[in-house]
């Protein structure tokens, strides 16, 4: 089943900013830890397995690849840019998403593809063709991750993990996981990895957008039950933000990862939100109206600082 995740430029619209990290270069500050890594020519690469946008991708005629491997990814990137830097972010996020999505065991073999753009007009022509909508920042389909990028990776922002979230969710959940639920953890992974990045350089992630305004709340029957992103750019950035704040509503008023899992459980096993909702948590409201009616509260007014 092809599964596809369209950002809106996370950086600029989900997080704003992220105190002086910028200033002061934390994103250069790579985690610890040992990563192996290797550069190889194509026809070296364990996997030559692709999709056909991931061979498309490559048959660009305006883009010189270079090929390297992690022990999780293989990456597809624009002559010049910092291979190195995003496999040791790219395994590390990795490895955070796992342990908090409680992901004990890893033995799915085949690694996943990530083809990372410089060129942002040629980036912007392969959007288009492949009828993706013009803001979209980067996207992921299966075990592929397509995005674009600075010559020399920052991890700044919540892109990455976001996107990485989607491919956990792929790799060792599958099924058929409804459109809130997969955006609403990637976002809520994302922001959770880079503010756990940052604060253990002793900064802090702030400006973090947290609401909707009352008049664009979407209706919780109509964002559980979307099974296509809205028609334009403000709607989706509200679909997308509530999305988030649903998760974050469920893990730090109602009982934390554990319960979420039961839900992403559920419903990727196809149960309508509903009744997988009445399992996990009906105890705690007399009915669904005054869950949401909580919710609304929540989504619409509250500056929250998790």
């Amino acid at each position: 089943m092809r599964r596809v995740s369209l950002l809106i430029g996370l950086a600029g619209s989900i997080v704003i900013g992220c105190g002086h990290a910028a200033a002061q270069g934390v994103e250069d500050a790579l985690p610890d830890g040992a990563y192996p890594f290797k550069v190889v020519p194509f026809d070296q690469l364990s996997d030559h397995n692709l999709s056909r946008q991931g061979e498309a991708a490559l048959q660009l005629k305006a883009v010189t690849w270079e090929h390297s491997e992690s022990e999780h990814f293989i990456f597809h990137t624009e002559t010049g840019f910092s291979a190195l830097q995003l496999a040791v972010v790219a395994e590390w996020s990795y490895a955070q998403i796992k342990q908090h999505l409680a992901i004990t065991r890893d033995l799915f073999e085949r690694k996943c593809h990530v083809y990372v753009f410089l060129n942002e007009p040629v980036w912007h022509e392969f959007v288009s063709n492949g009828k993706m909508e013009p803001w979209t920042g980067g996207w992921c389909t299966g075990r592929e991750l397509f995005m674009c990028s600075r010559p020399h990776f920052r991890f700044q922002g919540t892109t990455l993990p976001h996107e990485l979230t989607h491919l956990v969710l792929y790799r060792f959940v599958g099924g058929d996981i409804p459109l809130w639920l997969n955006e609403g953890l990637a976002e809520f992974e994302g922001i959770r990895v880079y503010r756990t990045f940052l604060k253990e350089r002793n900064y802090t992630l702030t400006n973090v957008r947290d609401h909707v305004d009352r008049d664009q709340y979407i209706s919780l029957n109509d964002l559980v039950s979307a099974v296509d992103y809205p028609k334009n750019k403000d709607q989706v950035i509200a679909f997308y933000t509530e999305a988030q704040r649903l998760i974050s509503f469920l893990y730090y008023q109602h009982g934390g990862m554990t319960p979420i899992l039961k839900l992403l459980k559920m419903q990727s096993e196809g149960a309508r939100f509903d009744s997988a909702w009445r399992d996990v948590y009906g105890s705690t409201y007399p009915d669904q109206q005054a869950f949401e009616d909580k919710f609304i509260a929540y989504v619409t007014k509250q500056t929250a600082r998790e």
